[in-house]
């Protein structure tokens, strides 16, 4: 882990945006909460994470990272849809208004963040982190794609 939370910290510093992608239960929150936040809190960096983009309450002053959990990107919306095997829309039209509601909300985050996003295959998840560069909200990111970790 720690390769990964050196990698992170590195890009970080670089005021890049990173987009965590990775399947339900593959352990990004953990990772994040357990080893991330404490790894950069030892660096003595002043960071913020929210469960989710709802919470995304007042920015917060004086923060040097924000982790925003369980964001939604819009930008797979067609791959998504063209894979799924399911007859009703893949998103319904009052997801599709909370997620952009939440993309209002991201929009306003200025300093470098790290975001987390699941997708639960790996064809999924590799068009993440083969093809977006720029998430929905107008930021550059880099996306890593999370494998399952042991949970020390």
């Amino acid at each position: 882990m720690s390769k990964l939370n050196n990698f992170i910290y590195k890009e970080i510093l670089k005021n890049s945006n990173i987009l965590i992608v990775g399947s339900t239960d593959s352990g990004k929150t953990w990772y994040v909460k357990n080893i991330l936040i404490p790894f950069l809190q030892d660096k003595k960096k002043k960071v913020v994470y929210f469960h989710n983009p709802d919470n995304l309450l007042g920015l917060i002053k004086n923060v040097d990272f924000f982790i925003v959990d369980e964001i939604e990107t819009l930008i797979d919306k067609d791959f998504l849809e063209a894979h799924s095997t399911e007859i009703k829309p893949y998103y319904s039209k009052k997801y599709l208004k909370k997620v952009k509601g939440w993309h209002n909300k991201l929009k306003k985050i200025t300093i470098p963040s790290i975001f987390i996003l699941t997708r639960n295959n790996q064809k999924e998840i590799d068009n993440v982190v083969n093809n977006i560069k720029v998430i929905d909200w107008g930021v550059k990111v880099k996306c890593l794609a999370f494998k399952k970790q042991k949970q020390e």
